[in-house]
């Protein structure tokens, strides 16, 4: 029974040093909104998400056709919203342009 508990808190407190180096990253992300022109359907947003997750910083992409827009999570250290809107144009086939910047 010791050898156990002695296995999870060694497992334990070896993760805690990921979990805090994630939560620090979090502390990173800003939030812009692109409007993209063109989306019909839930096959568009899957075509714009999967353009904007190739980018390098960007953690996380909520897209809707019925109002024309994304919203991204990134890393600033490593993206800007115009490189952002560029490459989902490019990488997507649908005109993005940046509305908002959130720090």
């Amino acid at each position: 029974m010791r050898f156990w508990t002695l296995a999870f808190v060694v497992a334990a407190l070896s993760l805690a040093p990921h979990a805090l180096a994630e939560s620090r990253d979090e502390g990173k992300a800003a939030v812009c909104q692109l409007k993209i022109t063109g989306m019909t359907c839930g096959g568009c947003e899957g075509a714009v998400k999967m353009a904007a997750k190739r980018i390098d910083g960007v953690k996380s992409v909520t897209a809707s056709y019925k109002t024309g827009s994304a919203e991204v999570t990134y890393d600033p250290a490593k993206t800007s919203p115009d490189a952002i809107a560029k490459a989902v144009s490019e990488k997507s086939g649908f005109k993005a342009e940046v509305v908002k910047k959130k720090p």
